[in-house]
């Protein structure tokens, strides 16, 4: 994998990234589970209007919550004050020239709202963007910053080793940028070309490595029509803008406007390689994508579509080599579009691209979430109805008592607590029984040590001594002070350590008793459980512990035994002492019973602080955490779906989760439209039965029931055990860390404040601290356990979701012929029905392929990495590529993707065409001219559309542009140019001439050719009489938005014959300019020369003008000289090149206040170009008149119009006005 910078443009932009983020994290989950962020090196960077960024499609994080840029552009001003700031700046720059004839020419009666977008014009669109020009230059250099750090280019390599099983340095590579927008739209549609033009200026952001994704408005046409206002035609004023910026014909424009705001790095050349409309339909049967072609499903599919080829070395590769490169474009009649030499400017570079994407995988990762996700179900079902028996007609809550009652006891016994306080009181005998049953070694040990202090302090006796004397000095030390306090001591620090383990042992089991319970009874029960052992403890243990040590108050362990006397009556009166053992024995096991109570009472003053402490330190705090995360799953049970149409399947709504008993899978695991899966996705529960019984059976050969093998696994991961031999273990932390995670003391951390001392070692003490629950019973925490338990290595579930292309498709022993035979048929028809659904996304017109490429329409495919390298499948794949409408590149191609690997689960294919023409895109043009003939209101249609001057916003070269202005001066001057109904809003013009006849055709007659009527910009519209041939060059994009409609010949283009014809006048070569500097005459000439010989004037009926050649020269000249002053008056140009010219004010030229600027003619636009093609034509005029004075010997073209104006200060005014 590559680096890549991946940047949205308005909405379309931001939604496609969001798609296309999260299904590259889902690609890469599957090579470092729960990862959830994108490596530095892919940067994701989206643009918009509104200030904040809006949320994502589909339930899904926007691109700034998964990890990448936004940038707003948007504005909480009104759009007049906001007009005001940008125009002031532009002021300051001498920049108002540059926004003269496309911003909004009254920004006071903008009333729409801008602050989240704007509003489906690309005028108000671009506005916004020009003061954000250098914010959105600085992220953007941040971004690249970003993905070439040290630390980026590390974890690229790393996970490029991840994923292709070797390594591979792409430290020093220069990262593919990917810009995605719409046509259709008010931000992104205007802003796109800026993005580009910014980023070109940036270090390591190579125009030549820059792919631009359009979405064209065919993709929204299931939007109701009032959502769908303005989008066509601002994809018509796009399609100019964006092939004058492929010319390099905008350049210039942008340079201007970008110095005039500081920003000193527009590039001057084509800022991005190629550009890729994406519609809703395919190839040229125009098939509909997806069920619907609704915009989600196309940015869904495209989100996959880009995803795909950022994953995939081999497709990223070929896409860069073929699609970005020059090698993919067919020859053309550059007559249509793009009319230039191509030393010039190369034909390779104008056309554009396509793409359609779809996958063949496994599906198994499909299956992986399936199966884990029922487990899961299954798993939610128990915590919140386990104690529920179907079979049984009692109420949940009597069923609940019922389980309460058979179960609690011994749960009570595991804890160590009195089964019979259960049921019963708690009596002093209960108490005391609890106690010697709880601490029975602790209080024999204790009872010993303490009988040992006993015969330590009893005096020795001396053999023969006198009996009597002996038991006095023992009588001495029975009931003694001293020997009391030593005895306590001893009990005192023995209920201490006991206690202080019982602690531990409490909390332990009884999160041991609550977790195995949650297992298989639920939540509702471990509820009940946990509150019937508060009140064990709150109204039996603790007042029954109380009652116990007030019945044993004034208790003294050294007190005489009453049976004391007995046991020394051997040795009292006169009697000799033979035998002393044997009475001190006796006499110890005296003490026995009170040594025993006594500590039985220590025992019951150590724990019941202890208790109380445990009540509210634990066992609430544990009831209150099981309390929330009932309630979320309560609420979790409760929710709807809401979660579609995600890149991957992966939801943690059980909602969608499936159950057993669904009637069918959803829809949710057949993917998106264009993923074709080779495991069924209907044979998902047959699979996941069987597999499910083999597991289990695996470890219980005796479970061969479904249900109770459901019923085992969903107790394995509600308490999170299991065995497996995988590094990542079983979590075994249900509501508290794990056991093997606890150093000392308990899992919840619990130390209870009277016990801070450890008991072995008086000097160290610890801080108390309550315990700490977290219940991971949630489904997100449910669906994590899942998800590891089926993914066990070597288990049934593993085995069949680990199963690759490359296996799947390797016959062994376990494969018989006939089932071999039957996966190599049904991949061979998967495959061939994935290549269908990778049609490219833009329709194209085969008749206009035709006639523009003189072929028709092919198709051509690109792979990621194919793992059938030597073996049989591959052959049977690659027989799919041998129709006639497939290139032969693919099938190199996929040779070239072929590999051997055994770790590759799909195989993303890339169709396309060749790299078009724009002209042939049938999504596109035709739309255009039906909505423009269907308009109502053709100013509304148009008005705030355009973002730049017409120099950089029509489709055509520079050559092409200034041989148009001079076919204009020269049909002015020589009447082949006619307005009809001038003066009125019905005018239009028309060009008399003839059509440029290619090499070894026959020259056309001459006749009349009529541009289009109604114009985008008409006479109402205009500024100005001179405004005419503006509004005639910008109306070409309707001759070419109409220029798939057939002339009488069924041919295509004849919506362009009138400026094919008007070109003739200059220049009658019929695809590129007249190479003059070779030697060859103007063709120009010839149309001088002929009006200079005859007169002629088409425009008027039999019409003839001047009686000399020298008389039609000076008229000739004259109109020249009067364009040219005109244009001079517009142009920054300082001299026009002939002695006629004069200087002249230059204050419209470069306005410095809005409202002039607001009143310039569009012919400022052209100003230049007829400063040009005025000297030029002048030039040639001298030898027109020689030609003209030779016989005739060709035939050609040409003359004008004038109506006096008066001077206005306010209003332009021209050099008198009239047509130039």
């Amino acid at each position: 994998m590559r680096k890549f910078l991946v940047v949205g443009c308005g909405g379309s932009g931001a939604k496609t990234l969001a798609y296309m983020m999260d299904q590259l994290k889902a690609l890469i989950r599957e090579v470092e589970p729960g990862r959830d962020t994108l490596p530095k090196a892919w940067q994701f960077v989206s643009i918009d209007a509104p200030l904040a960024a809006e949320d994502g499609p589909s339930g899904l994080a926007n691109v700034e919550q998964a990890g990448g840029r936004y940038i707003g552009i948007g504005s909480h001003q009104s759009y007049r004050t906001f007009d005001a700031a940008v125009s002031a700046e532009l002021a300051r720059g001498d920049g108002l020239k540059d926004i003269a004839t496309w911003a909004p020419r009254v920004p006071n009666a903008i009333e729409l709202p801008i602050s989240a977008g704007a509003a489906q014009r690309r005028t108000l669109g671009r506005m916004l963007t020009l003061p954000k020009l250098e914010k959105i230059r600085e992220e953007l250099r941040k971004a690249l910053e970003d993905m070439n750090t040290s630390d980026a280019n590390v974890e690229l390599n790393e996970l490029n080793r991840k994923i292709q099983g070797f390594s591979s340095d792409k430290s020093e590579s220069d990262p593919t940028i990917l810009v995605v927008s719409s046509m259709a739209g008010g931000s992104g549609a205007s802003m796109f070309l800026d993005v580009c033009r910014v980023l070109a200026g940036l270090p390591n952001a190579k125009p030549e490595q820059t792919a631009v994704f359009l979405l064209t408005p065919e993709v929204f046409d299931s939007l109701p029509k009032d959502a769908m206002s303005g989008a066509w035609p601002n994809a018509l004023a796009m399609f100019g803008e964006v092939f004058a910026t492929q010319t390099g014909a905008a350049a210039a424009a942008d340079a201007s406007l970008y110095h005039a705001l500081g920003i000193a790095t527009a590039d001057q050349g084509s800022t991005f390689a190629r550009l890729f409309p994406i519609g809703s339909r395919m190839g040229e049967e125009r098939a509909r994508f997806g069920r619907e072609g609704s915009p989600s499903e196309i940015y869904r599919g495209l989100g996959r579509a880009l995803s795909g080829l950022v994953y995939s070395e081999q497709a990223s590769a070929d896409f860069v080599q073929y699609d970005l490169g020059n090698a993919g474009a067919p020859d053309a009649k550059r007559s249509y579009l793009g009319w230039a030499d191509n030393e010039k400017l190369k034909w390779t570079g104008l056309p554009w691209g396509s793409m359609g994407y779809a996958q063949l995988s496994m599906g198994r990762d499909k299956y992986k979430e399936y199966a884990a996700q029922r487990i899961a179900r299954a798993s939610f079902d128990q915590l919140l109805r386990g104690h529920i028996d179907p079979r049984n007609h009692s109420t949940g809550e009597e069923q609940l008592r019922e389980r309460l009652a058979e179960r609690l006891p011994d749960s009570m016994n595991r804890m160590k607590i009195h089964p019979q306080l259960v049921t019963s009181a708690a009596t002093t005998d209960i108490i005391r029984s609890w106690y010697e049953v709880l601490f029975h070694a602790e209080l024999e040990a204790a009872v010993s040590e303490s009988q040992a202090v006993l015969r330590s302090k009893i005096p020795t006796p001396v053999e023969g001594q006198k009996g009597q004397e002996w038991a006095d000095e023992v009588d001495s030390v029975m009931g003694s002070s001293y020997l009391s306090t030593e005895l306590r001591r001893v009990m005192q620090r023995s209920a201490y350590s006991a206690v202080y383990r019982w602690a531990d042992f409490i909390t332990d089991s009884m999160l041991a008793e609550a977790e195995e319970e949650l297992s298989r009874l639920g939540i509702p029960y471990v509820e009940k459980m946990l509150s019937e052992l508060d009140v064990i403890v709150k109204d039996k243990l603790q007042p029954g512990t109380e009652q116990f040590i007030l019945r044993h108050q004034g208790l003294d362990p050294a007190a005489r035994p009453a049976d004391a006397d007995q046991a020394l009556h051997p040795v009292t009166g006169k009697k000799r002492i033979h035998n002393a053992d044997a009475v001190v024995e006796q006499l110890l096991s005296c003490y026995s019973p009170q040594l025993r109570t006594a500590m039985v009472v220590e025992l019951a003053r150590s724990l019941s602080p202890v208790l109380e402490d445990f009540r509210f330190g634990v066992l609430r705090r544990l009831r209150d955490e099981l309390d929330r995360a009932h309630k979320d799953v309560r609420a979790a049970d409760k929710a709807k779906e809401s979660t579609l149409d995600l890149a991957d399947v992966a939801t943690d709504e059980p909602a969608a989760w499936p159950r057993p008993h669904d009637e069918k899978v959803s829809d949710r695991f057949r993917g998106s439209v264009n993923e074709i899966v080779i495991t069924e996705v209907d044979n998902f529960p047959a699979d996941f039965e069987a597999q499910l019984l083999e597991a289990v059976s695996g470890e219980d050969a005796n479970v061969t029931d479904l249900a109770e093998a459901t019923s085992r696994v969903s107790r394995t991961i509600i308490k999170g055990e299991w065995e497996t031999t995988d590094a990542v273990k079983a979590p075994r932390d249900t509501l508290a860390r794990p056991a093997d995670e606890v150093p000392g003391g308990n899992r919840a951390g619990w130390a209870s404040k009277h016990l801070r001392r450890h008991p072995e070692n008086t000097g160290e003490s610890r801080e108390s601290s309550n315990a700490v629950f977290k219940a991971r019973i949630r489904p997100k925490d449910l669906l994590e356990r899942a998800r590891m338990w089926v993914v066990r290595p070597g288990e049934s579930f593993e085995r069949f979701i680990s199963a690759d292309l490359r296996s799947y498709m390797t016959q062994d022993e376990m494969l018989s012929d006939a089932e071999y035979e039957q996966r190599i048929a049904r991949l061979r028809s998967e495959f061939a029905k994935a290549l269908s659904l990778s049609r490219p996304l833009a329709a194209v017109d085969a008749t206009m392929v035709q006639a523009v490429h003189g072929q028709g329409v092919t198709y051509r495919y690109s792979f990621s990495e194919i793992p059938f390298k030597d073996q049989r499948v591959a052959a049977e794949l690659e027989s799919t590529l041998s129709s006639g409408k497939i290139e032969g590149q693919s099938r190199t191609k996929f040779d070239n993707a072929l590999r051997d690997s055994t770790n590759i689960q799909r195989i993303d294919i890339f169709g396309s065409y060749p790299n078009y023409s724009p002209i042939v895109f049938s999504s596109l043009l035709p739309q255009i001219a039906k909505e423009f003939k269907a308009s109502h209101n053709r100013f509304d249609f148009w008005n705030l559309r355009r973002t730049h001057t017409l120099d950089a916003a029509l489709p055509l070269s520079i050559d092409e542009r200034k041989a148009l202005v001079g076919g204009w001066l020269l049909g002015v001057a020589t009447g082949r140019i006619l307005i009809t109904n001038q003066g009125t809003t019905d005018a239009a013009a028309h060009v008399y001439g003839r059509l440029p006849a290619h090499r070894g055709s026959a020259e056309r007659a001459e006749g009349w050719y009529h541009f289009p009527s109604p114009m985008l910009t008409g006479p109402g519209e205009m500024r100005n009489e001179v405004d005419w041939m503006p509004a005639v060059l910008e109306s070409i994009l309707l001759a070419y938005a109409n220029s798939h409609e057939r002339d009488r010949s069924g041919a295509p283009g004849a919506s362009l014959h009138p400026y094919w014809a008007l070109r003739a006048l200059f220049d009658d070569s019929p695809e590129k300019a007249s190479n003059v500097d070779g030697g060859l005459r103007h063709p120009a000439v010839n149309t001088l020369a002929h009006f200079l010989r005859t007169g002629e004037w088409p425009a008027e009926r039999n019409g003839t003008r001047g009686t000399s050649i020298a008389e039609r020269a000076g008229m000739v000249e004259e109109h020249l000289a009067r364009a040219l002053r005109t244009a001079e008056m517009l142009a920054p140009v300082d001299n026009t090149g002939f002695p006629s010219a004069s200087t002249v004010d230059k204050s419209w030229a470069h306005p410095t206040s809005r409202e002039r600027a607001s009143k310039t003619p569009y012919y400022r636009d052209f100003a230049a170009d007829v400063v040009e093609m005025a000297n030029l034509l002048h030039g040639l005029l001298d030898e027109a008149q020689r030609v003209a004075e030779q016989p005739e010997s060709t035939s050609s073209i040409p003359t004008g119009f004038s109506s006096a104006q008066t001077d206005n200060d306010d209003e332009f005014s021209g050099f008198g006005g009239g047509l130039l």
